[in-house]
This record gives structure tokens, C-alpha cells and sequence, in this order.
């Protein structure tokens, strides 16, 4: 006990010298150029009234430094200052000396407190941050039967829940990367938004968000934090055993980039140079994590396919939408179909266009027996796939071109309504048909490792803490918020130094330089 008392003591101590080191240089700085001015006037003013004992410049300002270690032996100068002035200075030399000593111990108990200070608002932090993480417990789905995370928690249900009003829970959510505010508005059509704060919680174990392999030959991915998207992925992945991959993290909530659409004009306005390396290092980042998912499938003779999950207001025509359809444009894309007279490229090779129209008629078939609720009317949910009416083509910009879907891997949107995503009580059902359809036509002869697929199953039929996806004994996801930012920050600098080179189309940039020296430069 009095070991960790005293280590917890220099800890602290030495907090404070640092917390302190720059004032204390510029305090050390301050008294240097004092004595040195202060001794250039009692020289000047000395030597007019006793050159004898005054005859050296340099004397005097060594004197005037030895004075502060309290009359050292062999004095250099052996009389006072006989003029006023030479006596104002030096009483004013004799005051620095106090300072000299004074002053860092000031600065360093001020530092000491401010660690002290700071570790208390750390602890209190962790603390409440971590009562907000246990509301986000896998619980039971009564209409699905399935475990689930839910998908958000209103601030009057966490201060009912947890007792802290909402400036310490918007303190804890902002310290927590894992947890974010969100206002639901965004969900639902425009002439009906009415604010409502929420927190949403995802797992963080990359600088981008979160990736897990699962060493499938399907990926589901996530490219938005908007709530609803990323939980409705990463259940859909749990239950298919698929690998799963999600854009959670921004460097500035301003200049948030949906990595769907991953092109340098929502950068343009970006003034500060910085944020706009972080985020487009952060996409490159995920662009070659997916790549190497692909490699991975490559690697074994197989094909890869990805599925990206979007959520959508338009849900007129359909709750949830298949789509494959890119722009003519796309000259790589060598499988073509025609819709209403107007010719597409699909991002489905041509080969495999069997496959995936099994994937939607099991999907469709399986969601229309499923139901949810919309303006508090029951409608059985309708699937349909390629509504060029209501979806356009996507650009060569896009992740699934990106990807090299329709050229060497599938590539897939599915379009979800908010209705299924973030409000309905029974959105596994749907994400266990779509995970179900995806298996039995692309991965039914796959043998699982048996420790994947019981870490895969723990999200969604145990019940335990949040998304605690695990292999054998060791979590995958870090849940101290202080452990989890400081690692943030460590894979943000390797993917800066790996990607800052590079535009968004990962292409070396012209008349690039690298930090340090365009710092030197400012």
C-alpha cells in the first residue's frame, strides 16, 4: 500500500515537471537576460564610480551568476556597489535569486495539481463513460429472439439509467472514441425531423473504425457512421461469419467523408492541411484493408464479394434495395445489362450473375415473410433490386469500383430503410435473412475455424458486454478510453506515414513534402 502511495507520489511529481517543463525553461530564460541586463547597468553605473574594483565586464556578470549559489569561495568581485543606481540593481539581482528558485517550485506544484486535477477528471471520465458502455449490453430481442447491442440510447433513458445529467454524459461520450452523440433527425424525411440526441456505440480497433476477418470470402461493410448502418453490418457479418469493416471515426465531425463516395471535391473546402491528410490516409487505409481481403479469397482460387450496407430514406418503392448498377462510363466493367432502355455496367461480374440473382430471390422471399411498422401501419417488407428510378448508377468513384467490382471481385450496395435500421424492434430477423441468403449461395461448403465461428456467434446468441467479439481468450476491442485514444493516435501516424503521400485516387501527389520539412517551412 505505501509502495503504490509513494510510486503514485514521484508519478505524479514528475507529471507536474512535465506538465510545467516549458514555463520553466521560459522562467529560467526570463532571469538569465534580467541578471545579463541588470549587469550591464551595474558595470556601466560601478565602473564610473570605482574603476579599480569595476574594471571588467565580464567579471561583473560572472559575479553578478555567482551570487545565486550564496557567496561561493573566491569571490571575483570582493566590494559592493557604492551608487544608487548600482545598488538598486543589485537588490534587484538578489531578487532574481529568490525567484531562480521560487519559480519552478511554483510551477512545478502548479503542475503537480494540474496532474493531480487531471487524473481525477480522467478517473471520473473512465468511470462514467464505462456506466454508459454497460447500458450497451447484448439484450435479448423479444420479436427476433436474437442478442443484440442496441443501437442507441436516448439521454433521458441514460440519465434515468446511469444518474448522470447530460453535460457528464456528452463529456463522457466525447472522451470515449467508442461512443458518439448523434441526432436521430437524420433518419427520418425532412418535414418530419424534430431533434432527438442519442449515443451510439460501435468497437474501435483501427484509426477508421473497426475491421474483423473472419477469413471469408464475403465482406460486409459499413462506410458511414450515421446510426443504424454499422450495428445492422456488424450483426448481419456475426451471423453469416462474414468479415466485417466500418468507417466509425472522423478527425473533424465538419469534414466527416462517407467513404461510399470517396472523392477529392468534399475535401476542396478544407482549409487546414492536416485534417485533410488524416482523412483521406484514414480512407486509403480503408480502401487497402478491404484490398487485402480480396487478396486474401485470390489467394485461395476464389472469388471475393463485397456487400456495403447503406441506410435510406427513400423507402416509397422498397424497405430494402439490391443494387449493382454503375455508369456506362466504366469501361473496365466489361458485364453490361440494359434497364428501360438504358445500358448499365455491372459491378457483378458476368459469371457470377447467377449467383447473385439467387442471393436476391432467397433475400426477397425470406424478407417478404418479415413485417415492419411504418406511421404505425404493418406492412410486410419488400425487396427489389436494380430501381434505376430511384437509385443512380454509381460513379468510377465509388467504393464498389474502387474495389474492382465487376473486374476481378462482386461488389454489392444494399440499401436499408431507417425504418428496419434504427427503429424497428425486430431488425435481426432481417439481417439473419440477408446474412442467410448470402451464405447458402456463395460460401454453403465453407468449413469455419471453430474459434471464428463461436466468436462470431457470441454477438448475437449470448448475452455479455457490448461487441465483445473474441478470439479464444483475448478481446479484440479495447475498452479504456485512454488506451483506446492514445492507440488512435499511434494508427493514425502510421497511416499518415504510409498514405500521406497519396491523393484519394491513390495517386502520388504533385510537389508533395513530407511534415517535417513543410513545417520547417511555416
Amino acid at each position: 500500500m505505501k509502495k503504490a502511495i509513494l510510486t503514485g507520489g514521484f508519478s505524479f511529481f514528475f507529471k507536474g515537471l512535465k506538465n510545467s517543463k516549458d514555463k520553466i525553461l521560459v522562467s529560467i530564460l526570463l532571469i538569465v537576460i534580467l541578471t545579463f541586463f541588470l549587469s550591464c547597468i551595474l558595470y556601466w553605473v560601478e565602473n564610473t564610480a570605482q574603476p579599480e574594483v569595476y574594471n571588467d565586464f565580464w567579471d561583473c556578470l560572472i559575479w553578478s551568476f555567482t551570487t545565486y549559489l550564496e557567496n561561493p569561495p573566491n569571490h571575483i568581485v570582493v566590494h559592493d556597489p557604492i551608487s544608487v543606481i548600482g545598488k538598486i540593481s543589485w537588490a534587484f539581482i538578489c531578487l532574481l535569486k529568490i525567484a531562480l528558485f521560487a519559480v519552478p517550485t511554483g510551477l512545478v506544484a502548479s503542475g503537480f495539481s494540474e496532474a493531480v486535477e487531471k487524473q481525477e477528471k480522467e478517473n471520473k471520465l473512465k468511470k462514467e463513460s464505462e456506466l454508459i458502455r454497460k447500458t450497451f449490453n447484448r439484450m435479448i430481442q423479444s420479436e427476433s429472439y436474437y442478442k443484440f447491442v442496441p443501437r442507441y440510447r436516448s439521454l433521458n433513458y441514460l440519465q434515468v439509467k446511469t444518474g448522470l445529467n447530460v453535460n457528464d454524459i456528452v463529456d463522457a461520450v466525447n472522451y470515449s472514441p467508442d461512443l458518439r452523440l448523434v441526432n436521430l433527425s437524420a433518419t427520418v424525411p425532412a418535414n418530419k425531423q424534430n431533434d432527438t440526441l442519442a449515443v451510439a456505440h460501435m468497437p474501435i480497433n483501427t484509426e477508421y473504425g473497426c475491421f474483423i476477418n473472419r477469413d471469408s470470402n464475403v465482406t460486409i461493410i459499413s462506410t458511414s457512421h450515421i446510426v443504424g448502418p454499422s450495428n445492422f453490418a456488424f450483426s448481419m457479418a456475426a451471423m453469416g461469419c462474414f468479415n466485417f469493416v466500418s468507417k466509425e471515426l472522423s478527425p473533424s465531425q465538419l469534414d466527416a467523408l462517407n467513404f461510399y463516395l470517396l472523392s477529392g471535391d468534399t475535401l476542396e473546402n478544407v482549409e487546414d492541411y492536416e485534417l485533410k491528410e488524416n482523412v483521406e490516409s484514414q480512407a486509403l487505409h480503408f480502401i487497402d484493408d478491404l484490398v487485402s481481403l480480396k487478396k486474401q479469397s485470390m489467394a485461395r482460387g476464389e472469388k471475393h464479394w463485397f456487400f456495403v450496407v447503406l441506410g435510406t430514406l427513400k423507402t416509397q418503392d422498397s424497405h430494402v434495395h439490391f443494387s449493382r448498377l454503375a455508369t456506362a462510363k466504366a469501361k473496365n466493367l466489361s458485364h453490361r445489362i440494359e434497364i428501360g432502355g438504358v445500358a448499365y455496367a455491372s459491378t457483378v461480374l458476368k459469371e457470377d450473375e447467377d449467383v447473385f440473382q439467387s442471393i436476391v430471390s432467397e433475400a426477397v422471399a425470406s424478407l417478404a415473410e418479415c413485417s415492419v411498422v411504418i406511421n404505425d401501419v404493418k406492412q410486410n417488407v419488400v425487396a427489389l433490386q436494380d430501381n434505376a428510378n430511384l437509385y443512380k448508377a454509381v460513379q468510377s468513384k465509388n467504393l464498389m469500383v474502387r474495389l474492382g467490382g465487376g473486374v476481378d471481385c462482386n461488389a454489392v450496395t444494399i440499401r436499408i430503410g431507417y425504418e428496419i435500421l434504427v427503429y424497428d424492434n425486430a431488425h435481426l430477423l432481417k439481417a439473419k435473412a440477408l446474412a442467410d441468403a448470402i451464405h447458402n449461395h456463395i460460401e454453403k461448403d465453407r468449413v469455419v475455424d471453430e474459434t471464428i465461428e463461436m466468436a462470431a456467434k457470441v454477438c448475437y446468441e449470448k448475452k455479455g458486454p457490448s461487441f465483445a467479439d473474441v478470439y479464444g481468450a483475448d478481446p479484440v476491442f479495447e475498452s479504456d478510453p485512454l488506451k483506446l485514444k492514445n492507440q488512435i493516435d499511434l494508427w493514425s501516424k502510421q497511416a499518415l506515414d504510409k498514405y500521406e503521400h497519396l491523393d484519394l485516387s491513390g495517386n502520388p501527389q504533385p510537389n508533395f513534402k513530407p511534415r517535417k520539412k513543410r513545417w520547417l517551412k511555416k
